[in-house]
């Protein structure tokens, strides 16, 4: 090959290997120049998210507080219509408010599948007492929800775990009767200590008469009424019924 021949296929091969690297440069660019609009995209989307979030939570908040605020001349159906819109908005405590009004018939009809449903989004948020106000649903068989001792448990523990009293005193029937666990007095003291130092009022004397039974364990008597109470809590018209009939007669003693 000719010196001149050479020197232009030189030339040639040099020029295309500057090419092909500003190509390779260009199509970088254009990669990063994406990559970069993409990564605007999601941080301006998350940014708005979190604005919209917490603007969201802000709205939540501002009409459960105005629930709470209301004086007590105030409708039930204005606390009803703060609490749904909270509610709505995803605050747990209004959603357990909520639930409960469902439950007891306040300003609106009983309604238990409501009144599950609001639990079950409150009891998502870990709020406590919609834990153990679910876990007494299952108990119940009440709004749809099948009898099951083994959620019902799961979910007081749930709350006992928050310290919530009434979860508490709830787990110490179920051991000190062994109904859904097996019978455990040592366990049933335990969690009746706890209940007690979280506040719950009667259970010293559930503890004195667990410590006191012959066989460490509640009487079916003392176990029928600590649960018609709990329905009674809950709005179920039977049981309020059946604890007015109590109450008036020779059981107005809590725990005889």
């Amino acid at each position: 090959m000719k010196i001149e021949q050479q020197q232009v296929l030189f030339q040639y091969h040099a020029c295309c290997g500057v090419a092909d690297e500003f190509t390779q440069i260009r199509d970088d660019f254009k990669m990063n120049k994406t990559c970069l609009l993409i990564f605007s995209f999601c941080l301006i989307f998350f940014i708005n998210t979190g604005f919209s979030s917490n603007k969201t939570k802000e709205i939540a908040d501002d009409y459960y507080n105005s629930a709470i605020k209301l004086p007590g001349s105030a409708g039930l159906e204005e606390v009803f219509d703060l609490y749904a819109r909270s509610a709505e908005l995803g605050n747990a405590i209004a959603q357990y408010n909520l639930a409960m009004m469902y439950s007891n018939g306040e300003s609106v009809y009983v309604d238990y599948q409501q009144a599950v449903y609001w639990f079950k989004k409150s009891a998502q948020q870990e709020f406590a007492p919609a834990q153990y106000r679910l876990g007494e649903m299952y108990y119940f068989e009440k709004g749809g929800l099948p009898r099951d001792l083994g959620k019902a448990v799961e979910l007081f523990k749930k709350a006992a775990e928050q310290h919530d009293p009434d979860a508490l005193m709830n787990l110490a029937m179920l051991f000190g009767t062994g109904e859904g666990v097996p019978h455990d007095t040592e366990k049933a003291l335990f969690w009746i200590n706890q209940a007690h130092k979280s506040g719950n009022e009667s259970a010293l004397e559930y503890q004195k008469i667990l410590t006191t039974s012959v066989d460490g364990q509640f009487t079916e008597d003392q176990q029928t009424r600590f649960w018609i109470e709990k329905a009674a809590e809950l709005g179920i018209r039977e049981a309020q019924i059946e604890l007015g009939i109590l109450d008036s007669g020779n059981g107005n003693e809590n725990t005889n």
